[in-house]
């Protein structure tokens, strides 16, 4: 419920954010951002209602937030270096205002859908931990 909850605001999020807060349209933002933001939503009314897909669309739509969060981070990351050791000072100061853009995206694009990732896997997994755990078969005695 939490998760679905949470997939759900993050999706009318996204959506609000791609198509009122930013000023320009760039087909390839508009595309893939609302994709997601509908997917999310989708993913996260199922998890909500408990509809038999929804856990498998949840986690296939984390793994894929998570690859392309960290590859986006990273692809920030390397450009801040590239304008650091390309412009010098000012190059610098674009580095910084990036560095600061990626790790703003941490938190949305890496932590939260790996959480969502362990959190419905231990679910699946009911939850087996040390004080869970199945006990070890008995030996038979013939």
């Amino acid at each position: 419920m939490v998760w679905g909850t949470l997939d759900v605001l993050v999706g009318l999020l996204m959506v609000l954010t791609i198509w009122v807060v930013l000023p320009a349209r760039w087909m390839p933002v508009d595309v893939i951002g609302t994709t997601f933001a509908i997917a999310s939503i989708a993913a996260g009314a199922g998890l909500v209602a408990g509809a038999p897909w929804a856990r498998l669309a949840a986690l296939a739509l984390g793994g894929l937030t998570l690859v392309g969060g960290i590859a986006l981070v990273t692809a920030v990351a390397f450009t801040a270096s590239y304008l650091s050791g390309v412009y010098g000072p000012v190059g610098k100061g674009g580095a910084i205002i990036l560095l600061f853009v990626a790790l703003l995206m941490v938190p949305y694009f890496v932590l939260l859908p790996a959480a969502k990732i362990v959190a419905l896997r231990q679910r699946d997994a009911g939850g087996v931990g040390p004080e869970r755990a199945p006990a070890p078969a008995q030996p038979s005695g013939s």
